[in-house]
């Protein structure tokens, strides 16, 4: 079993998939730790939390601000400070 540590993805699916195949990880047997800030800056935030989600227990989340805002924005409690549909998310 390995132990992975990866910060922010800022929604960059296709490089986090790179460096994860890059490390060969395994979600049956390995763990990954996302230090936050999954969405935001890059161009794919929606697939990024899809593939998170899809590895249930082999990976762990902290949530970082960018992931705190999209949570703010969706609950209704601020405003969007960019022109991003939620959609997107």
């Amino acid at each position: 079993m390995a132990i992975y540590l990866v910060g922010d993805i800022q929604g960059c699916y296709r490089e986090l998939k790179a460096l994860l195949k890059q490390v060969a990880f395994n979600p049956t047997l390995d763990q990954l730790y996302l230090a936050g800030d999954l969405v935001a800056r890059g161009p794919d935030s929606l697939a990024t939390l899809r593939f998170v989600k899809s590895l249930h227990q082999s990976a762990k989340v902290v949530l970082g601000n960018h992931d705190l805002h999209l949570l703010s924005v969706y609950a209704g409690l601020k405003k969007s400070k960019n022109k991003i549909s939620l959609t997107n998310y």
